[in-house]
């Protein structure tokens, strides 16, 4: 269903209040909309974002208002559910059952801003959206830098781990060019939402706890794609199966990006130059300075990957190669993503915390040479750890594992490697730092969320860093 623009008047639930929720509740007030906010969480838990709540805005907490909401769910004109809440909860069930349009927070922000923007009149919103299992708030931020280097336009980045972005709908003007970063919960309930160039960095096994099946994960993921048109771009992982079979499906124009093998059409490396070929006629090599994958400044093979998207579409807006060559060379990397936090008597410590899957775990022990010390562990999101142990035998020569998952890592991982269990990260720390020897690199990688024991992966990753410090 098509769902209208127009907020002025009606009576909107929004399900959620942390920083997503907190941001639509705020933005559909300034639209005239009757606004309600609803969180199974106590008043004392979420008492700064409650404080951050404009006025008029009914407050329902706890679990008890929750259930009672259920039974008045039909009073309402729309629901938007927060991205940490399952469609499977009640009030979207049951609103699904009334016909009521149930969206998600970026649905709604991009229909306020195409509204306010007039972009239905355009064939191509100015939005770039990132989506995949791993590397999106990196890629995000590189494209951000190298899309900033054409003063005539003004670059936001937003979306799903940093600022929402119906907290910047009101800074949109017309010469905005927006980086979403969007993750397969905000797009399982989106109606409209139509970025001009959409990209899928990979799709591997990840929040099994919440789609139960990999076909699931995929049709969410794919939603991106959903309202583009041949005057849009798509950018896929050439080599990633569930991106190729995304390919047939795609109604824009299609350009693949490979770091193992030349493509017809797309970016890739060759020879250690990086080649842009975007419209399958000739190979360009990046002017005469050439851009090498030894100028990538931050580590490892994935982040070639997501620099090949940034320069794919450094080419699509016209940014100059000199000019996408600078942001590359100079782009130094994200927090908490593969963070060389410290050497000591030549250990090397890394935080890697944003490492909430398996598949990013594996891609950071790739990164980083033997011994490797890994710590790890965390909230189990379902899918299997064993993929890991043919890297972790070659490269680990100690497991330290915390958390709740502890106990089935241990199981799927026992005969790769010796294993230790510990009871926080200031033990892992200490313990780590004990078994190493010079040259050890002690890798906090947890292929875990975080939820167990902190509030998100970067308190997760400040406790390392912080413990780090105090050896």
């Amino acid at each position: 269903m098509r769902i209208e623009q127009n907020y002025q008047g009606r009576k909107v639930l929004v399900i959620g209040l942390a920083r997503s929720g907190l941001a639509v509740a705020n933005l559909l007030t300034t639209q005239g909309a009757t606004v309600a906010v609803t969180d199974e969480k106590s008043e004392k838990e979420l008492k700064n974002n409650i404080r951050k709540l404009k006025k008029g805005i009914n407050i329902l907490l706890g679990r008890q208002d929750s259930v009672r909401l259920k039974s008045r769910v039909a009073e309402y004109d729309l629901l938007v559910i927060s991205p940490g809440v399952p469609r499977e909860n009640p009030l979207a069930e049951k609103a699904g059952e009334l016909e009521i349009p149930v969206l998600s927070e970026v649905e709604v922000a991009f229909n306020i801003a195409s509204s306010n923007l007039h972009w239905e009149s355009l064939s191509s919103p100015p939005v770039v959206a990132v989506t995949g299992t791993n590397g999106k708030t990196t890629t995000c931020e590189l494209i951000g830098a190298v899309l900033s280097n054409d003063k005539k336009r003004k670059v936001m980045v937003a979306g799903n781990i940093g600022t929402p972005l119906s907290s910047v709908v009101s800074q949109i003007t017309g010469q905005t060019v927006l980086v979403l970063e969007i993750s397969s919960f905000q797009l399982e309930n989106v109606d409209s939402f139509h970025p001009y160039v959409a990209v899928i960095l990979n799709i591997t096994p990840d929040h099994m706890d919440r789609h139960r099946t990999m076909n699931n994960y995929i049709r969410a993921k794919a939603n991106i794609l959903k309202n583009q048109t041949k005057e849009d771009f798509c950018i896929l992982n050439g080599e990633d199966k569930n991106c190729r079979f995304l390919e047939g499906k795609a109604k824009s124009q299609v350009i693949l990006f490979s770091s193992k093998r030349a493509l017809r059409k797309g970016v890739f490396v060759e020879g250690g130059k990086i080649i842009s070929n975007l419209d399958s006629r000739e190979k360009v090599p990046y002017d005469r300075g050439e851009l090498l994958v030894k100028h990538v400044r931050v580590p490892g093979p994935h982040n070639l990957e997501n620099a090949l998207v940034a320069i794919a579409i450094g080419d699509i807006f016209g940014i100059s190669r000199s000019k996408i060559r600078r942001a590359i060379e100079t782009f130094p990397g994200i927090d908490h993503r593969m963070e060389i936090v410290r050497e000591i008597d030549g250990r090397r410590f890394i935080n890697d915390s944003k490492a909430t899957n398996v598949d990013a775990c594996k891609r950071a022990l790739e990164t980083f040479p033997a011994p490797i010390i890994l710590i790890m562990g965390g909230c189990d999101k379902g899918a299997p750890y064993s993929p890991l142990a043919n890297l972790v035998r070659q490269k680990v020569t100690a497991v330290v594992l915390l958390g709740q998952a502890a106990s089935r890592i241990e199981k799927e991982l026992i005969d790769s490697a010796t294993i230790y269990r510990v009871d926080g990260m200031r033990e892992g720390v200490e313990l780590s730092y004990s078994l190493s020897q010079p040259g050890s690199s002690i890798l906090l990688s947890p292929a875990c969320s975080s939820f167990d024991m902190y509030s998100d992966f970067e308190e997760r990753g400040e406790d390392f860093k912080r413990w780090v410090r105090e050896i």
